[in-house]
C-alpha cells in the first residue's frame, strides 16, 4: 500500500492483520474498499508489476516493479508487521483449509503451494524476511511491527505520520462485513472448534522442526520462539485464524 497523502509505505505480510491497517488507510483517505486502487491494493495480471495481489508485494518490489521511484520510497516512511511464524502458519492454514480434513502436518507435507513467487498463495507463506529485506541482509523498511504488540507498534507508526487517531477498525466494508457474519454463521454448525485452539496444539515434534527450518530466518531476526503456554479455557479466545 502507498500513500502519497502521508508519504508512506506498508509492506502487508499475509496474516499480520493487514487488512485492518488497510482499512484503517482508506478510513483516512474517505475510500471505500471497492475504492482500494488508489492506495495500490488492486489485482495484478503483469508479472513485471508484481504478484497477482500489489497488496502482497515485497519492500523492493515497490520500487522494482515501477509504482514508486526508489528515491521516494527511501524518503517516505516504510512499516510492516510480523508475526510468530508457527502461528502465522496456523492461521494460514486455518483461513484456506477450514472446511477441509487435511491436517496442519498433512498441508506442509502435501498440500504446500507451488514456488510461483507470482502466485498469491505461495506469497501467504513465504518467509517474512523475504518480504523485508534483500539479498545482502539489509533491511528495506524503516519500521518492523510485532503483530503480538499490534496497537502499540501501529500508534508508533501513526505518530511518526502524525496521525491522531491510531484506532485500527474491523473490516468495515460491506464485502468484509457479509465475509464475517458467513465465517460466524458457518462457526456455529461446526463440530471442530478449532478455531479458538492454541497454535502450539497443531504441532507434533516433526513439525515444529519442519516449521522451523522453513521459517529459520524469520526465526534468526525476530526472535520468535516455540511457545507452549499455561493453556486453560479463560484463555482460549482469541481468533487466530481472522488476522488477514
Amino acid at each position: 500500500m502507498i500513500s502519497h497523502q502521508f508519504n508512506c509505505v506498508f509492506v502487508h505480510i499475509p496474516k499480520t492483520a493487514g487488512q485492518s491497517i488497510e482499512h484503517f488507510f482508506l478510513n483516512l483517505h474517505n475510500l471505500t474498499w471497492k475504492e482500494k486502487d488508489q492506495l495500490l491494493l488492486k489485482k495484478n495480471t503483469d508479472p513485471q508489476k508484481g504478484p497477482e495481489r500489489l497488496a502482497h508485494m515485497t519492500a523492493k518490489e515497490y520500487y522494482q516493479c515501477g509504482h514508486i521511484e526508489q528515491k521516494d520510497y527511501q524518503h517516505y516512511f516504510s512499516f510492516s508487521f510480523v508475526r510468530n511464524p508457527w502461528e502465522r502458519l496456523v492461521s494460514e492454514y486455518l483461513h484456506k483449509k477450514i472446511d477441509k480434513k487435511m491436517s496442519l502436518k498433512e498441508f506442509v507435507l502435501h498440500g504446500w503451494p507451488s514456488q510461483n513467487i507470482f502466485c498469491d498463495k505461495y506469497r501467504h507463506i513465504i518467509p517474512q524476511a523475504d518480504y523485508l529485506y534483500d539479498e545482502y541482509g539489509q533491511q528495506l523498511v524503516d519500521f518492523i511491527g510485532r503483530f503480538e504488540n499490534l496497537h502499540n507498534d501501529f500508534s508508533y507508526v501513526c505518530k511518526q505520520l502524525n496521525i491522531a487517531d491510531t484506532s485500527l477498525p474491523h473490516k468495515n466494508s460491506s464485502y468484509g462485513f457479509r465475509r464475517l457474519i458467513t465465517r460466524k454463521f458457518r462457526h456455529l454448525f461446526r463440530t471442530d472448534k478449532r478455531v479458538n485452539s492454541h497454535y502450539s496444539e497443531y504441532y507434533d515434534d516433526e513439525l515444529q522442526e519442519i516449521v522451523a527450518e522453513i521459517y529459520a530466518k524469520d526465526i534468526e531476526l525476530f526472535g520468535y520462539e516455540f511457545d507452549k503456554p499455561a493453556y486453560n479455557k479463560l484463555n482460549a479466545q482469541v481468533n487466530i485464524a481472522t488476522a488477514s
